[in-house]
């Protein structure tokens, strides 16, 4: 690897995790800071905010790397750009795809790193954002949630078992109650469904095991008031981003076998491995608009051109810069409409989050084969 290339790949690096990290900080912050209200009350240790703020960080991180990623090769090579580092390539015959190859790579590692940081380590810090705020709260967890079974404790302090749960719908299949006494298990009942009729649950189609009689009843419906509603348990719920793509897989399989469909679920699941690619094509778009500078300014001037801006008054380096942010601005709000769009059911919903990635990859990659040797 010639020297250059170390000297590119080490500043950038260094400029990424100073930038990418100092902005997720800024926001952990910013998200404590939120939350400050609702945890005063309650009089908690500088210890546990602390925790909450640092368990917060690789969530941003995930959702701020590609946007420092844009920057932070926009900054390197703006720079390149102005101190005539690349001209002096050129004039030495140096090729600039052969120079570049490396960060082609670099790309690659980050889409890796940004899958890795999303499937694992998120999910693991989101659960403990979770029970950080329930011990902040003094709230005690009353809910296990795993891959669409519930587990939880009822009023009259029964054991609940429902096999797979549809929060959109306010539906239950396969809802198990375990009564206990001093002595051991009281009673049974088990429902093939429930529906949350405004203040209590109604079960369907139960059976009534009485353990203590030996006696086994069958009942059509009955109103069982002793399992908190959901607005009350939906709290402690994993959320989307408390769950891997496996598990949100397998989720999906089993609302699929009960007969269920969950749209907003199906997008997220796509999203899982769409929204890591854009890492490697903010990279190329980035390293494009400031290496590419001639290019990029030429068609940036065409459409200035009515400002009467001279190519002389507006470094390539600014150029680029403000074409790199307005086309990220662009590609976040076109991420988002079309995810929304898949959400409504308009497109489809394994498609719908790949649309606007594919397209920004095909102006990323264009812009980079454009670049002059």
């Amino acid at each position: 690897m010639l020297i250059i290339q170390r000297l590119y790949i080490k500043e950038f690096l260094k400029v990424l995790t100073i930038l990418g990290g100092g902005i997720s900080v800024v926001f952990s912050i910013i998200g404590l800071i939120d939350k400050i209200d609702d945890f005063m009350p309650h009089s908690p240790s500088f210890g546990l905010l602390l925790k909450y703020t640092f368990f917060s960080i690789p969530r941003y991180t995930h959702y701020l790397l590609p946007m420092a990623i844009l920057l932070s090769s926009l900054f390197i090579f703006s720079q390149a750009i102005k101190r005539k580092e690349i001209v002096a390539i050129k004039a030495a015959a140096g090729k600039m795809k052969t120079m570049l190859s490396p960060f082609v790579a670099i790309g690659v590692i980050l889409t890796l790193f940004a899958f890795i940081l999303g499937e694992i380590i998120v999910p693991v810090t989101s659960k403990k954002i979770h029970a950080i705020k329930n011990k902040i709260t003094k709230k005690e967890k009353g809910v296990t949630f795993k891959e669409g079974t519930l587990y939880m404790r009822g009023k009259d302090g029964s054991i609940v078992r429902i096999s797979l749960y549809l929060p959109d719908r306010n539906i239950s299949r396969g809802v198990s109650i375990f009564k206990f006494d001093a002595e051991g298990l009281k009673e049974r009942i088990d429902a093939e469904g429930a529906e949350w009729e405004g203040s209590a649950w109604k079960l369907k189609n139960i059976t009534l095991y009485e353990i203590e009689k030996g006696k086994t009843t069958a009942i059509k419906e009955m109103v069982y008031p002793a399992i908190e509603s959901p607005k009350i348990f939906q709290e402690d719920m994993w959320k989307v981003e408390e769950m891997t793509m496996l598990e949100l897989v397998k989720y999906q399989r089993r609302l699929g076998e009960a007969g269920f469909k969950n749209i907003k679920l199906i997008v997220d699941i796509s999203s899982r491995l769409s929204y890591p690619l854009i890492n490697l094509f903010m990279l190329l778009l980035g390293i494009s608009l400031s290496i590419g500078g001639d290019f990029a300014e030429q068609r940036l001037l065409k459409l200035i051109a009515s400002q009467k801006i001279k190519e002389g008054a507006v470094g390539s380096g600014i150029i680029a810069a403000g074409l790199g942010l307005m086309i990220s601005v662009i590609y976040w709000f076109g991420y988002s409409l079309f995810l929304s769009l898949g959400y409504a059911g308009i497109l489809p919903p394994i498609v719908a989050p790949w649309i606007v990635p594919i397209m920004f990859a095909g102006v990323s990659v264009y812009l980079y084969s454009q670049i002059p040797e």
